[in-house]
């Protein structure tokens, strides 16, 4: 009779503890397969944390670039109404030189005041 429960227990035995085995193999993977998605969603809030941060990076370039060019603009137009006024300025001494010789040619002359 012993030699029956012997044979009895030992395969019992045996798959208890292929299960356990088994159990623990799954217990890793399970394990494993959580450590990997906290690496996942570390590296997706990092990378969403850079996306962010490149987008305030570029919107500030963008601002500064369109005050730099705003800036730009205004010194341009200043610059262009001074080259404005002195070929205004020059091309009023030429005129007033063309109707100096016009009327030296007549006789005549413009009034000058001596001080």
């Amino acid at each position: 009779m012993a030699s029956t429960k012997a044979k009895k227990a030992s395969p019992s035995h045996a798959t208890t503890r292929e299960q356990l085995l088994r159990e623990e193999e799954m217990l890793e993977k399970i394990n494993d397969f959580a450590k990997m998605i906290k690496r996942w969603e570390r590296g997706h809030a990092m990378s969403l944390q850079l996306s962010a941060q490149e987008d305030r990076c570029f919107e500030r370039a963008r601002k500064r670039q369109q005050a730099e060019m705003k800036e730009e603009l205004h010194y341009a137009n200043k610059q262009l109404i001074m080259v404005r006024r002195a070929a205004l300025r020059h091309l009023l001494s030429i005129e007033h030189l063309q109707y100096q010789l016009e009327l030296n040619h007549l006789g005549k002359s413009f009034y000058a005041e001596r001080l």
